[in-house]
């Protein structure tokens, strides 16, 4: 379900480029708990998102290369620096992303 309500919105009108760090982080979020319900999915399930977990860290890493996804959540009215800090950043990622 994650991964089509990611798709909706990025496929609307909606979407801005400091909505894709939330977004990623919130899949990603979804993917590290798919994978520890092991009573719940089956292996070839949790593989797969494994393998979409891996997926949103190479895009991470990615999005660590260009400067326009921080600055477009740091001025991003509702946004700004909370983002990172409620997500628990350490303050050396909060002032690299700056």
């Amino acid at each position: 379900q994650s991964l089509k309500d990611a798709t909706e919105f990025f496929s609307s009108n909606l979407p801005n480029i400091s909505a894709v760090i939330p977004a990623m982080d919130q899949l990603d979020k979804n993917f590290a708990v798919g994978i520890l319900n092991n009573h719940i999915l089956s292996a070839p399930l949790r593989h797969a998102i494994s393998i979409g977990k891996r997926t949103i860290n190479k895009y991470y890493e990615l999005s660590d290369s260009s400067d326009i996804y921080s600055i477009s959540m740091v001025l991003h009215p509702s946004y700004k620096t909370t983002y990172f800090t409620r997500l628990n950043w350490s303050d050396s990622w909060i002032n690299e992303a700056l």
